[in-house]
């Protein structure tokens, strides 16, 4: 969880814009967004906003449903109202679809951002892509997502170990 002294998710997001902590996030390679707690974008990093294949006009204000395919968009609200329900942060192997309609894995963290009564304001996720569907086997993958995971601030070992134990599922191996 991230507390931030601010009551208004929005107002704090654009005071803070120009800032030095958001240009650093510009910069990261993985994909980096803040959301409302509708669900509404209100930060995108360059990374995610290329990998959407849009500019930050037309992906702020937006959700996954104005974003993504229904299924995926679907997902990723069940795991951010998970999120928002028992606060423990999201951390999941998913699928998703770039710009070009090309589909690729990535692991997912998601953080609650709240006020310093513990109020939920939104979430902060970064997404950092895995694999290509054809360029890479998945489960070759399999140590690298677990390092990451490893490496993960506020991670706990039983998160850490459930995430390990459903992979094969997620990996599609029954």
């Amino acid at each position: 969880m991230i507390r931030i002294d601010a009551h208004d998710l929005d107002v704090y997001v654009k005071a803070h814009r120009s800032g030095p902590l958001f240009a650093i996030l510009d910069e990261v390679r993985d994909y980096v967004f803040i959301k409302d707690v509708e669900g509404c974008f209100l930060f995108s990093n360059r990374a995610h906003l290329a990998h959407l294949g849009r500019k930050e006009s037309e992906v702020l204000g937006k959700t996954d449903f104005d974003l993504f395919p229904a299924r995926l968009a679907e997902e990723f609200y069940a795991s951010e109202t998970h999120l928002f329900e028992t606060q423990i942060p999201v951390i999941r192997l998913q699928e998703s679809v770039g710009a070009s309609g090309k589909k690729f894995y990535s692991t997912a963290i998601k953080f609650l951002i709240c006020d310093k009564r513990d109020n939920a304001l939104g979430l902060v996720g970064s997404v950092h892509r895995i694999a290509a569907e054809d360029s890479l086997d998945v489960e070759q993958s399999r140590e690298h997502i677990l390092s990451i995971l490893r490496h993960q601030p506020g991670v706990t070992h039983s998160q850490f170990k459930a995430f390990e134990a459903s992979l094969p599922a997620l990996l599609g191996k029954h």
